[in-house]
C-alpha cells in the first residue's frame, strides 16, 4: 500500500521543529528513523497532515556522558550506540541490548529515541529504560520537562507526551561495575518480536 497524503517539513533547527509541532498540533507525527512510523504509514494505520522529518537537525545526535546517566540525542541510530566505544565501555548492558534490535539494516536506521518514542512494550529499549527507571526529555515551545520511564510510558503504544511535544533525549542510568546484569530474549527466531524480554 502507499501512504495517505501529508505535508513533508525537514527543519534544519530544533526551535523551526517544534514551533511547526506547535503550528500543526495534533495531526503531525515525527520522523527520524522511521522503523515504526513509515509502516503505520504504509497500512493507513496512521494518517498525519503533517511530517516532520528531523533529521536534518544535528543538535540532535550525539552520545553524551552525563553526571549519573548516559544521555542519547533523538537523531542517533541504534547502530551508532552498538558501535560507540563510550557506550562499549561505560554502558556494556545498554550495547548488549542494542545487538538484539531487528536486524542490523534495521539498527543502522532506527533511532534509540524513536523505539522509546513509539511505546512498543515488545521492544527492547522500553524494556530496559523502564528496569533502569531511566528518564525521557520532552520539549514544546513552552519548554523541557523530564519524566521517568514510568510516568511516560501509560499504556500500549501510548506515552505521556502532550500535544505540541516532541522527545529529543533519552537517559539510561549508569550501572555500578560492581553490579552485575543479564539480557535475555525469547523470540521464534532472530529479529522477531520477543515473547519474553
Amino acid at each position: 500500500m502507499k501512504p495517505p497524503r501529508f505535508h513533508y517539513c525537514a527543519p534544519d533547527m530544533l526551535d523551526e521543529a517544534l514551533a511547526l509541532l506547535d503550528q500543526y498540533g495534533e495531526d503531525t507525527k515525527i520522523l527520524a528513523g522511521g522503523q515504526s512510523l513509515i509502516p503505520l504509514l504504509n497500512m493507513r494505520l496512521a494518517g498525519p497532515q503533517y511530517l516532520i522529518d528531523i533529521n536534518h537537525i544535528s543538535e540532535l545526535n550525539y552520545i553524551e556522558p552525563e553526571d549519573g546517566y548516559l544521555a542519547i540525542g533523538a537523531n542517533v541510530r541504534q547502530r551508532q550506540v552498538e558501535r560507540s566505544p563510550l557506550v562499549r565501555e561505560k554502558h556494556p548492558l545498554l550495547a548488549e541490548v542494542v545487538q538484539h534490535i531487528g536486524h542490523m539494516q534495521i539498527r543502522n536506521r532506527g533511532t534509540i529515541v524513536g523505539s522509546i518514542a513509539h511505546a512498543d512494550p515488545a521492544a527492547e529499549l522500553p524494556a530496559l529504560l523502564t528496569c533502569l527507571n531511566g528518564e525521557v526529555v520532552a520539549q514544546s515551545i513552552h519548554g523541557e520537562r523530564v519524566m521517568k520511564a514510568e510516568e511516560f510510558f501509560t499504556g500500549y503504544l501510548s506515552t505521556g507526551l502532550n500535544p505540541g511535544e516532541m522527545l529529543t533525549e533519552v537517559r539510561f542510568p549508569w550501572i555500578s561495575p560492581q553490579s552485575g546484569w543479564a539480557f535475555l530474549e525469547f523470540a521464534r527466531r532472530s529479529g522477531d518480536y520477543a515473547l519474553v524480554g
